[in-house]
């Protein structure tokens, strides 16, 4: 068993439904994501996530604060004429003071298992910036090097982004990606 496996099992992880993300909850999300994200203290004062609403979000609670958080959804996109299934993730964060802990790869391999058992996803999938590319690859992703088409939530225009993309496998091996291509997302990204 890994060290982030024996994390999950031992954390006290919340899977929220977003109808049932109370206002109070979803301030203390806010405030987390405020302590992870400094340089966005204006945009998540008033929001809790970034695009696509979520359907759901899994964090981990110490002292009754969350202290790591993903928001995800699910959605088929296309590349080119194949289709997939897949839990598009954002808003990943780990509070702080908490970080360099294994909590960030153990919240990935809690939140995999539940796919596994819960959903029909092919993959997972998230945008990210290049510096944090390698956290996710450590954390069950694979990089693909392909272009994402999607409508971005501040514009609302579609635009093709150019980078880091993070897939997981989860009902699906990666030789079944289709590895070249423009990736549709039929929508804004998490």
């Amino acid at each position: 068993m890994w060290l982030w496996d024996k994390i999950a099992s031992s954390m006290n992880w919340k899977l929220i439904p977003e109808p049932e993300l109370s206002p109070t909850l979803e301030a203390d999300i806010q405030k987390m994501l405020i302590a992870s994200f400094p340089e966005y203290v204006d945009f998540f004062t008033a929001n809790s996530y970034w695009g696509t609403k979520p359907e759901f979000r899994l964090i981990a609670v110490d002292n009754a604060q969350p202290i790591a958080h993903v928001e995800f959804g699910y959605r088929h996109i296309t590349i080119e004429d194949v289709s997939f299934e897949i839990a598009g993730m954002g808003a990943v964060a780990i509070h702080p003071d908490h970080q360099g802990k294994k909590l960030g790869k153990a919240m990935f391999a809690y939140l995999r298992e539940y796919l596994l058992k819960n959903s029909n996803a092919d993959f997972g999938f998230l945008g990210c910036h290049e510096k944090v590319a390698r956290f996710y690859a450590a954390s069950g992703f694979q990089q693909v090097h392909q272009s994402v088409y999607n409508l971005n939530p501040d514009s609302q225009t579609w635009e093709t982004y150019h980078g880091p993309t993070m897939v997981m496998p989860i009902h699906k091996s990666m030789q079944a990606w289709k590895a070249d291509g423009l990736i549709h997302l039929h929508g804004m990204p998490w």
